[in-house]
């Protein structure tokens, strides 16, 4: 038995331990169906050695999302794709539910909330006339010449009631999406692919809801976990960045260790990232952040110790 064979052997076995919660989600989305999409994931790690090295668990995970998300690993429908991905803290590949931009318009439609939505690239050579948030835009160009390079991106969403939902992201914003995406391989890859996925999900929040929106919400959901942060969240990364920034200006490691031990996890990871990477500091205020945290600590330490012992006494 070769290496593959050694990594695939068990997978039939460990994919069907989770068959009991897949049928369960997917009874509520009702556009998948466990004997479907437990073979098209077994056949996916079958073929896929650095999928099949993946650690079990993210497997699991993966596939349960997609009884969530209503998508088919069907790889001739190209909605979704099991996706190995290695984690540099875990020191091993992790499986992540990949949903493409065909899959992300699947939902959307699918919700019922829009008849059709579409999204396409501004190229410096084409004629873009932007005409308001619920008025087709119009958008000339010659699809077999140079249109040079990208400017932007929009969205247009019809919805049921026949209006028009339009949403548009200049070049600067596809930037810092990109410099916060935790694929930024895939981003120099399908670039124009990941800029229209960005702007569909940010009009999608503006979108009437649905009975069936909750499907849509945990693909965006699925797609910030494996890919990064949706515009939103970058706005809220700049207010974080500001706040510590200003702390730094007034010398006040109080204040910004504060609003450091505030923030999630998720946001200290993008924000200490080189600014080369879309990160936010230079490796000075890096040294005045981690001063003010240790500083921060050591302040509230009595505090934090009163409050435990209060706890304790109270039980008492």
């Amino acid at each position: 038995m070769n290496a593959q064979e050694i990594a695939t052997s068990n997978w039939p076995d460990i994919v069907h331990e989770i068959m009991p919660a897949f049928s369960r989600i997917a009874l509520q989305t009702k556009s998948v169906t466990w004997e479907q999409e437990s073979q098209f994931a077994i056949q996916a790690l079958q073929k896929n050695q650095r999928l099949a090295e993946c650690s079990a668990h993210t497997v699991q995970n993966a596939v349960i999302n997609i009884a969530a998300v209503g998508l088919t690993l069907n790889p001739a429908d190209g909605y979704a794709y099991l996706v190995p991905e290695y984690n540099n803290q875990a020191k091993a590949n992790e499986c992540q539910l990949r949903i493409s931009f065909k899959g992300l318009v699947k939902i959307a439609t699918d919700t019922g909330a829009i008849k059709w939505v579409k999204a396409e690239i501004v190229k410096t050579n084409d004629t873009f006339v932007y005409k308001g948030v619920n008025q087709e835009p119009t958008h000339e160009m010659t699809p077999f010449g140079d249109r040079g390079d990208t400017i932007g991106v929009y969205c247009i969403a019809k919805t049921v009631d026949g209006e028009y939902l339009v949403d548009t992201m200049p070049m600067s914003e596809i930037i810092q999406i990109k410099g916060c995406a935790k694929t930024q391989m895939v981003w120099d890859k399908w670039p124009d692919e990941m800029a229209k996925k960005a702007v569909i999900k940010r009009a999608a929040k503006q979108w009437p809801k649905t009975a069936s929106s909750s499907a849509l919400h945990k693909a965006i959901e699925v797609i910030n976990d494996s890919e990064g942060s949706d515009f939103d969240d970058f706005a809220n990364l700049e207010k974080i960045a500001d706040a510590i920034l200003m702390g730094i200006d007034n010398d006040d490691k109080m204040e910004v260790g504060e609003v450091w031990e505030e923030t999630t996890d998720s946001e200290k990871d993008y924000l200490w990232k080189a600014k080369t990477k879309g990160g936010f500091f230079s490796q000075d205020e890096k040294v005045f952040i981690r001063d003010s945290i240790t500083a921060f600590r050591k302040a509230n330490e009595p505090a934090i110790e009163g409050e435990l012992d209060e706890g304790n006494n109270s039980k008492q």
